[in-house]
């Protein structure tokens, strides 16, 4: 279950009124989203995820562009353009042919009791605890454990009128060279409404530091019913053999992400 006031003490320690309390939880959809974390209490997170999608009518096409043997270890990379639901819907996909997958995502999102499993904590908005620093290098060690992560770790922007991520970072391509892994690109197709991208761009013009836009993550969650996604995965990458920095590779993965669009 989701409280609002909860985590809003329990990382800031303010106590804000009742009238912002209320405010927020209509903002948040509180409400809607504990109906429908309580609709799928008990099921394993693959069963969950697909509940959540049946509830929601959203549906996903998968594109595979070439074969990924289910011996090997990899780090899935994707582009971010709705949030949570990317990590859920690539998540559903990879667990049709791996039973242990772990999901890299901001540690808000483990108030969702039945996606514990799947999920690989980080702090997104403060310093990583010694605990989610040695549960993510021990997923990464993991001889089973396939690993998804998505490097700009917010949801994309509208920039010079195109949808894209902001910068990726290059921490995955030194991960999958320590824990040889080999990086697969995933692509999902999709944009959040207008007003979104709108509110990002008044945050920014207005020199706000808080991402103001993310109060809208819940609403755009279910403004996608009814919808089918389409992820397309390409062909695994051996990171050593790319030539160039971490950086400049993370540049040309990113770029091959995009070339899938």
């Amino acid at each position: 279950m989701i409280s609002i006031e909860h985590i809003i003490r329990s990382r800031t320690g303010l106590r804000l009124p009742r009238w912002a309390i209320a405010l927020l939880r209509r903002l948040l959809y509180e409400r809607r989203i504990n109906e429908l974390i309580l609709s799928g209490q008990g099921l394993q997170p693959a069963d969950f995820l697909r509940h959540i999608f049946r509830e929601l009518e959203i549906s996903s096409r998968v594109r595979l562009l070439a074969d990924l043997p289910a011996s090997d270890r990899y780090i899935f990379v994707a582009n971010h353009p709705f949030g949570a639901l990317d990590g859920m819907l690539i998540a559903d996909t990879l667990l049709r042919q791996w039973r242990d997958v772990g999901v890299v995502v901001n540690d808000l999102l483990m108030h969702i009791e039945s996606l514990r499993p799947l999920w690989i904590p980080v702090n997104k908005f403060g310093r990583q605890s010694h605990p989610y620093h040695r549960l993510y290098h021990k997923a990464l060690a993991s001889p089973t454990r396939q690993i998804l992560t998505f490097p700009a770790g917010l949801c994309s922007r509208l920039c010079d009128g195109r949808v894209a991520d902001l910068e990726w970072r290059d921490r995955f391509v030194r991960d999958a060279e320590r824990y040889d892994r080999r990086i697969v690109p995933v692509y999902v197709d999709g944009t959040l409404s207008r007003s979104f991208y709108r509110l990002a761009q008044l945050r920014q013009a207005l020199g706000i530091r808080f991402n103001v836009e993310l109060l809208l993550l819940a609403s755009e969650l279910f403004a996608q019913r009814g919808s089918e996604i389409t992820i397309t995965l390409s062909r695994p990458i051996d990171p050593r053999s790319l030539s160039g920095t971490s950086a400049q590779k993370c540049q040309l993965i990113r770029h091959e992400v995009y070339a899938m669009g």
